[in-house]
């Protein structure tokens, strides 16, 4: 009996001892955590120390979590040194670590990190994969914070593909959620993205505004490496604006500070803007030095779209200076990367991708207003067994609310009708935008490359005959370059922006008129620009376009009446034709490409469409849209 205490007396002993040795490792790892965390944005070096204190204590202790938060660690400071494809590494291999641990929350934010990861080397798909499976997995954990990250990093990977709506929506949900908790690094990251998106729009006062509340955030939360973030922004802004000292000032502030920290991406961004404005200044040297550095580091970090960027700056600097073989080569190399990260299957995934989520969101809803409903039924039937009269009450209540609901989800069916043929019309006018950049940026670039090296070719030797041949090839590149700039203009017309819609109009019809083949007249009569944004206005403009196209390919008019009005309620477009009409019932019952547009477009601005025609008869149509 007593040989048995003893040995019972050891066990326990060895026991308390083992736990009191893990307890001690997980308080030094957390310890040494707390500390990284303080220097990953302060001092790389001193932070690399402590990670690899967690190593050494994990490796020789066998912790594997400890190994793998000091692999996960390793990550996020590659990510901030800008070596993102080392970052991803990292990343994998402490997901599959944690997935294993089954340790959810550190699993979030490894699957955030390599859709951040993924979106700095321009892979957007894979990158909206991952912040998507993170905004699940946190929704589903309740993690806010964590939430309002993906949801902003959602946004940055759509303002990269040119999706500034959906980008700003997303930046919002963000920044909804942030405005309930208290002041966070998060609230930082989320001012300066929507802070980018106000400015990409040509809102200079209002992200020069965000700049500011996010400085004084950043010295609130004492995180001086963020601040160079803001700085580059607020150097854009002053660019745009046209006080280019003031840009360079902003951009030689967050050099000083990205230089500190190593920030290969950023610098590689910085350095290209900065030489955009030396451009603007005409200071090409500097200019060129500026660009050549930003491909440099955006070689380094690996960092696609900055390098896509900087080439093709560069290319056009060369172009402008006659230097036509350093041109051509930048430029193709701009384009194969171009290419890399935008395409029409990463367009349609990313689409699936945002489309999966939200389907998933909506049968969760469902899911849970069935087991509402079943609930309520179990209720029924307990209350049936008791007494009768309740059971006809309670049948009539059920009845009512199960109308109620399918009324209910009558008009969700209506408002997911509007939701996509919104997002028709957005995906048209990008896929218009990105085929117009390529016709001018791509195409017309590399004719006026051919048009430059022709020409240099008529100071050599040739005989008349050859000189004559020489100037006709270059008189076809002049129209095919005119030409690809008037389908460019079409596509997208920059003067809607730049000068308005009424004066984007007159410009669209003065060219109709130089052909001689129809003559408009076109009055506007109360119409202030600021009764719509400019989407609205664009939708407004091709609905005109399509009118007008329509009336030239079918109708044989030679007269067009264009009266645009309107008041402080809504605002009236009347276009009338002497053309030979046509039967609008059984146009409507074919279901024309062009009818459809137009009707499209009117409802996206929840306006009302009314088409009178008929053969021999011409054409009026009428569309009235509210201000309300």
């Amino acid at each position: 009996m007593i040989r048995f205490a003893v040995i019972l007396f050891f066990f326990v002993s060895c026991s308390k001892q083992h736990v009191a040795e893990n307890n001690s490792v997980e308080a030094l790892i957390g310890y040494y955590n707390k500390k990284y965390k303080e220097y990953q944005r302060v001092d790389i070096a001193i932070a690399q120390k402590y990670i690899d204190s967690i190593e050494l204590i994990s490796t020789k202790a066998n912790y594997v979590h400890g190994n793998g938060l000091a692999t996960l660690n390793k990550g996020m400071l590659e990510h901030i040194k800008g070596n993102f494809n080392l970052a991803i590494d990292y990343n994998k291999k402490a997901l599959s670590t944690f997935t294993t641990l089954k340790n959810d929350t550190l699993r979030s934010l490894l699957l955030s990190s390599l859709g951040s990861n993924y979106w700095q080397i321009g892979e957007n798909e894979k990158a909206l994969k991952f912040h998507f499976e993170a905004l699940k997995l946190n929704e589903a954990l309740n993690l806010m914070n964590e939430s309002a990250a993906s949801y902003n990093q959602i946004s940055m990977v759509f303002q990269s593909q040119d999706k500034i709506k959906l980008a700003e929506e997303f930046a919002n949900k963000s920044l909804t959620i942030l405005n309930k908790r208290p002041l966070n690094i998060m609230h930082i990251f989320t001012l300066h993205n929507l802070a980018n998106i106000y400015g990409m729009q040509g809102k200079y006062a209002e992200a020069l505004k965000l700049d500011s509340i996010g400085l004084s955030y950043c010295e609130q939360l004492k995180v001086q490496f963020n601040k160079s973030m803001f700085y580059d922004n607020m150097a854009n802004c002053y660019s745009f604006s046209d006080d280019l000292q003031k840009s360079i000032t902003f951009h030689r502030k967050a050099i000083v500070i990205d230089s500190s920290f190593s920030n290969d991406k950023q610098l590689g961004d910085t350095y290209c803007n900065l030489g955009a404005v030396y451009e603007n200044l005409l200071d090409y040297q500097e200019a060129i030095n500026c660009y050549k550095k930003s491909i440099e580091l955006c070689r380094k970090s690996g960092y696609k779209q900055g390098l896509k960027n900087a080439l093709s700056q560069l290319s056009r600097l060369y172009f402008n200076q006659n230097k036509s073989d350093e041109a051509y080569l930048l430029l193709q190399e701009s384009i194969i990367i171009k290419d890399s990260i935008i395409n029409e299957s990463s367009e349609q995934k990313i689409a699936e991708l945002q489309a999966q989520f939200d389907t998933e969101k909506k049968k969760e809803q469902i899911a849970q207003q069935q087991l509402k409903i079943s609930k309520r039924n179990v209720l029924l039937v307990v209350l049936l067994a008791a007494l009768v009269l309740s059971f006809f009450l309670f049948r009539l209540f059920y009845y009512r609310y199960k109308f109620k609901q399918e009324q209910k989800l009558q008009q969700e069916l209506v408002k997911e009708e509007l939701k996509r043929s919104k997002a028709i019309l957005e995906s048209e006018e990008n896929e218009r935008q990105r085929l117009a950049r390529e016709l001018h940026d791509g195409v017309g670039q590399l004719l006026s490359a051919s048009k430059l090296n022709l020409s240099s070719l008529t100071s050599n030797k040739c005989t008349p005959e050859e000189k004559l041949r020489l100037q006709q090839s270059m008189d076809t590149l002049d129209d095919s370059i005119k030409e690809i700039r008037y389908i460019s203009h079409n596509m997208v017309p920059d003067v809607l922006l730049n000068f308005g819609f009424v004066r984007a109009v007159q410009d669209f019809i003065s060219r109709v008129n130089q052909t001689n083949k129809l003559k408009i007249h076109f009055e506007s009569n109360g119409f202030e620009e600021s009764m719509l944004d400019n989407t609205g206005k664009l939708m407004l403009y091709r609905i005109i376009q399509e009118s007008v196209n329509n009336t030239i390919k079918y109708a044989e008019a030679t007269q067009i009446s264009i009266q645009l009005s309107a008041d402080t309620t809504e605002i009236s477009l009347l276009m009338e034709n002497n053309g030979k009409g046509f039967d609008v019932d059984e146009a409507k019952q074919k279901g024309g490409i062009g009818l459809r547009n137009i009707q499209l477009r009117t409802d996206y601005l929840k306006g009302k469409l009314d088409i009178e025609s008929s053969p021999k008869n011409g054409t009026t149509i009428i569309i009235e849209i509210p201000l309300s």
